[in-house]
């Protein structure tokens, strides 16, 4: 290994320039803390992605972590977590892919826009109210976090609770000692809530994603119930950690760049664009791992069967050969060609339901934006080797 390591805690408060040294030579190098391949460069993200007979998205189960309670309490003799959309290849992934594609799709999402906006002007009616807030605490989590509960089907009196368990399910793989076994508590409860929620929808079916997979469920190989667990997790995690990141990562970005507020304050028609480009810049997605299913040759480096590799999203997304200026926030830049999302199979099911929270947040924080001041300069962000945001952000509204 050359050294480089994404855990040290300068890399995750700027791992900007550590991606662009990254980027040199072949754009393939060896990262600590788990000795990964991180894959750099643009063109070979991509390669990545697409070769998915080359690079297996098995190694996604071992970076979740492994839950054994979510196992042993859906049954079954295996004690990993079962197969889902970002951690299993085809014919599986396609299989549990199609359950929900269309939960997800354009005019799907496009039909909870009202009660998306409806819940946003609440958020913020409240910080303006108060005069101060903690922005993750107060918005950039509860708006994706209530959304995502509410297509699941949770209870609201649960809501707090939905968000600590996917806060354990995120910092797991990264946990220690007392740290792990009060991480996997909270996990063990999530397990026994969507175990009973499922078995509930079993004879009340109701229009929520939860009676989806009930449904399929009842029909022959589409899905085990083991499988509605891990899917019901995974689409509680992805629906809120990917949003409330991007919303944040975005108005740091805006607060540390007032010229691109003022640009999108000129002409708010530009906030479509503005969300691409916080995808581009921000990538709250760093990135996702894979595993090489032989000895396989890319950029002139060869991985051997069976080693895992992060395909870096985050580092991609500032490759100058694509992206001209890539450190610069630009919000009239077009950042179409980002990978925020990924590339091919796997690309993101729930881009749809993302870009249309984060395009409502920025639209509705817009007036208010420039009366935020940063209560202090010190900035805290998540602690996990994937995901980058915000994990706290004091403001006082002036």
């Amino acid at each position: 290994m050359n050294g480089y390591d994404l855990s040290t805690p300068d890399v995750r408060a700027n791992p900007w320039s550590l991606y662009a040294e990254l980027r040199t030579d072949s754009g393939i190098h060896q990262v600590g803390p788990a000795d990964h391949y991180l894959v750099a460069r643009y063109a070979d993200v991509v390669a990545a992605l697409e070769r998915t007979d080359d690079f297996s998205s098995l190694e996604m189960a071992n970076q979740l972590g492994p839950i054994d309670a979510l196992a042993s309490l859906a049954g079954g003799e295996s004690r990993d977590l079962p197969p889902t959309i970002i951690s299993s290849d085809n014919p599986i992934h396609n299989r549990l892919r199609l359950i929900m594609q269309r939960r997800f799709s354009p005019r799907a999402v496009g039909k909870i826009e009202g009660p998306i906006r409806s819940l946003t002007d609440s958020l913020i009616a409240s910080i303006v109210e108060r005069g101060e807030c903690d922005l993750v605490r107060d918005f950039t989590i509860p708006l994706p976090v209530i959304v995502i509960a509410q297509l699941l089907g949770i209870e609201e009196d649960r809501f707090e609770d939905f968000k600590r368990w996917s806060d354990s399910l995120i910092a797991l793989p990264t946990a220690r000692d007392e740290e792990r076994q009060r991480h996997l508590g909270e996990i063990i409860q999530l397990a026994q809530y969507f175990l009973a929620m499922a078995d509930k929808r079993r004879t009340e079916p109701a229009d929520d994603l939860i009676s989806v997979l009930v449904e399929a469920e009842r029909e022959a190989d589409r899905i085990s119930t083991r499988e509605v667990l891990a899917f019901a997790i995974l689409l509680m995690v992805a629906g809120n950690e990917t949003t409330t990141n991007l919303i944040g990562g975005m108005v740091e970005a805006f607060m540390d760049n007032p010229d691109q507020l003022a640009k999108l304050q000129a002409d708010p028609s530009l906030v479509r664009n503005a969300v691409e480009e916080g995808l581009r810049y921000c990538s709250p997605v760093q990135g996702l791992f894979r595993n090489a299913t032989r000895d396989v040759e890319l950029a002139g480096t060869l991985i051997p069967e069976g080693a895992p590799l992060m395909v870096c999203y985050a580092s991609a997304n500032r490759d100058p050969e694509i992206f001209s200026d890539p450190d610069r926030f630009d919000v009239t830049r077009d950042a179409r060609r980002h990978v925020a999302f990924g590339r091919g199979l796997h690309f993101c099911l729930g881009a749809n339901l993302a870009r249309r929270e984060a395009r409502i947040a920025i639209e509705k924080l817009l007036p208010i934006l420039p009366r935020f001041r940063r209560v202090r300069e010190e900035r805290d962000w998540v602690d996990s080797l994937f995901l980058r945001g915000p994990k706290t952000l004091p403001l006082a509204l002036d």
